[in-house]
């Protein structure tokens, strides 16, 4: 767990809003009903003006044809007048960001699938749901976002065990505390329990979008 107290940028819970340009390693977590997130290196705070998000990449749920999919798409510069549609925006400390990318394994890495284009790998909808965790039991899959409870979890692989829950490796987790605070932590290793745990989607970025 790391004090993010400085880092926290905006954050409707707790009625944080700091005016300022912010450089870094920055998620954005979006009020809206596809709990979208947006992952970017550069965002401005101004009351008068709004929040503005560049060299940004978004990630979520559509729906197309009666249909929900997953989607991921850069965002050159979107300008948030107002700021009810995200709850949080926070800088996630360098040390932090350090272990992570020092955790992650090698492309060459053998036996991992790579997606080429971002695929919804699980989707806890009553009407629209998808669950392909069978389908990729035992397999390796490499950029996994996931939206669990109320946190976010960015990891560098997951694998589906044997009882078809996903074990993430090198995982960054943004979320709150008991107290409603907004925390970060670093884990190396850690198994999300469908039957115990509020599994909102998993998502696997696609390797062509994430080429930026």
């Amino acid at each position: 767990m790391s004090d993010v107290n400085g880092n926290v940028l905006y954050d409707s819970v707790k009625g944080i809003k700091k005016e300022g340009e912010f450089v870094g390693s920055i998620i954005t977590r979006c009020n809206d009903d596809k709990d979208s997130i947006i992952f970017s290196d550069n965002l401005k705070i101004s009351n008068s003006e709004g929040i503005f998000i560049s060299n940004g990449f978004k990630v979520g749920f559509k729906l197309i044809y009666n249909k929900k999919s997953a989607f991921s798409r850069k965002i050159d510069e979107l300008n948030i007048k107002d700021a009810s549609s995200i709850e949080y925006s926070i800088l996630i400390p360098e040390d932090v960001m350090q272990v992570y990318d020092e955790g992650q394994f090698s492309d060459a890495f053998p036996y991992t699938l790579n997606k080429l284009n971002t695929a919804a790998l699980y989707l806890d909808d009553y009407e629209y749901g998808i669950n392909h965790l069978n389908f990729f039991k035992e397999e390796m899959l490499r950029n996994p976002v996931a939206f669990v409870g109320n946190g976010i979890l960015l990891a560098d692989r997951v694998v589906i065990d044997e009882r078809s829950d996903p074990v993430f490796y090198d995982c960054l987790i943004v979320g709150r505390d008991e107290n409603s605070n907004l925390s970060v932590s670093y884990e190396p290793l850690m198994t999300v329990k469908k039957s115990l745990t509020n599994v909102k989607w998993i998502i696997i970025l696609g390797i062509e979008e994430l080429k930026l």
